[in-house]
């Protein structure tokens, strides 16, 4: 019965992807046709526009450079549709807090370094969170885009095992090393190259089992505390970027295995994403602002104990982006909201469906080497 939930829950999601795809594609080509009449009107004129992919200098009134029909490597960024850009905050399969505003320009590569922190657990016990994450990518040809995305974690637990109180001292502990590395693929569509598709593979280099001794007998770390979890993880993303000339709209979503059960019965849930983001171009700044939907196949759990991890979300994502043709840097925010269907606490009191979750700070910076 599982697997046929879970089968159904992907088809589902695959398909709405594909369906809002298509849609998409025909709003976006149809809005083309009259850019490009438009633009005929004006061939014989000295107008210029803003390079649409933040060249960082005017161009004439090229139609086929305004549409990114075909892009001369020396007018644009070393990512080609700007919306996309990789996998979101360089966490694999989130969406969470993207890059929507201009990159910098040249080089046979480009490298996003990452810091993303969140704090996690109860008030009296925090785990504070911080993924160092370096996205390297290149692009292959005109339609292909390929990049490893190397995540270190640190993790700093506040008395994990509850020990601290009645003049015994609390014990802390962390847990740190590289955390799962992602591998990605991305296929540029259309004649603009502005739909993309992201497939992300995660492999389990990361530590799944950290523990600690009680009277010679290992206790494993909750999951939320490994840096790593054991199993591979695959995800499936989908971006159409949206030119206007004030800026840029990205819309999407994502289907993610996070994992299923490894090997100390610790299960992470598959889930389904749909999101979408507009920036504004201001000069060298652009601010952004994206809304995500997130619902999942059920609760994740803890060594076969479930955990009241939310069966659906919605985020607020907040970002602004400077750049120059050599650096490019990222400040941004996600506010979630949850919802998990449990309306009494482990006491059998009352307790809200509803609830706030954990926060997430990031800085980034990219950068186009050689």
């Amino acid at each position: 019965m599982k697997h046929l939930r879970l089968s159904t829950f992907v088809a589902l999601a695959l398909l709405s992807i594909a369906f809002s795809a298509s849609v998409l594609q025909r709003l976006e080509a149809s809005r083309v046709l009259h850019s490009l009449d438009g633009l005929g009107a004006m061939e014989n004129s000295s107008t210029q526009l803003a390079a649409p992919c933040g060249a960082g200098f005017p161009l004439t009134t090229d139609p086929s450079l305004v549409v990114r029909v075909e892009e001369p490597s020396g007018f644009v960024a070393s990512w080609q549709t700007v919306g996309g850009c990789g996998a979101g905050s360089g966490g694999g399969s989130s969406v969470g807090l993207k890059w929507i505003g201009r990159n910098v320009t040249g080089g046979l590569f480009n490298v996003q370094e990452q810091v993303t922190y969140t704090k996690l657990g109860d008030p009296g016990y925090p785990e504070y969170n911080l993924f160092f994450n370096t996205l390297i990518t290149a692009d292959i040809g005109q339609k292909w885009n390929v990049g490893v995305n190397l995540p270190l974690v640190y993790k700093y637990l506040v008395d994990p095992t509850h020990v601290g109180g009645s003049g015994v001292p609390a014990v802390d502990y962390s847990n740190s090393g590289l955390g799962d590395i992602n591998l990605l693929a991305t296929r540029k569509l259309g004649r603009t190259n502005s739909l993309l598709v992201t497939g992300i593979l995660g492999i389990p280099t990361g530590s799944y089992d950290a523990h600690y001794n009680a009277s010679g007998t290992p206790i494993y770390l909750n999951q939320s505390q490994q840096i790593g979890f054991g199993e591979p993880t695959a995800s499936l993303i989908l971006d159409q970027t949206l030119d206007r000339m004030w800026g840029l709209i990205v819309l999407g979503g994502a289907a993610a295995w996070r994992g299923g059960e490894n090997k100390i019965h610790n299960y992470r849930a598959p889930s389904g994403t749909l999101y979408g983001y507009a920036g504004y171009f201001l000069g060298p700044l652009v601010p952004a602002f994206g809304l995500s939907v997130t619902g999942f196949t059920g609760h994740d759990r803890d060594q076969d104990s479930p955990q009241t991890t939310p069966l659906f979300s919605t985020a607020a994502n907040l970002s602004l982006e400077w750049s120059s043709p050599w650096i490019a840097v990222l400040i941004a925010a996600s506010f979630p909201y949850g919802w998990d269907h449990i309306t009494q606490d482990e006491n059998g009191l009352p307790r809200s469906a509803w609830r706030l979750l954990p926060w997430t700070l990031s800085f980034g910076i990219a950068a186009a080497p050689f």
